[in-house]
């Protein structure tokens, strides 16, 4: 039974990235990806962002908190980026980049442009 990036490249080979495009989008994922490691390696940590001793007011410490789960948020997402891009040029390696996950279809040319890392088309996607 052939699998589905068998099936999809059958369906749509007018629709196969050029080598070109290929190539651009793994420069862009392995640009975006060491830029989003070193941000994760330079982010800094407020040890007394929400320390329970410290002795700031009822307001200053909710805002602390606050903002502490807005940094773990944003760290969050951006270490998802991080394993979806990982993911993305490991399918590069293989052949199978470009491939929407959903349905079998190429993803668009200007969507990978976008998202080097979108594992859906458009469609899928919405």
């Amino acid at each position: 039974m052939p699998n589905l990036a068998s099936r999809a490249r059958e369906r749509h080979v007018l629709f196969v990235l050029s080598v070109e495009e290929q190539i651009e989008l793994e420069i862009r994922a392995r640009d975006e990806l060491e830029k989003l490691r070193k941000e994760a390696t330079t982010e800094e940590v407020d040890p007394q962002a929400v320390a329970v001793d410290v002795a700031i007011g009822r307001l200053s410490r909710l805002d602390s908190m606050q903002m502490e789960e807005v940094r773990k948020d944003a760290s969050r997402r951006r270490n998802h980026r991080i394993h979806e891009l990982q993911e993305a040029l490991r399918k590069m390696d293989e052949g199978s980049y470009g491939l929407c996950a959903g349905c079998g279809e190429w993803i668009a040319f200007a969507r990978l442009e976008q998202r080097p890392e979108a594992a859906l088309c458009g469609g899928c996607a919405r």
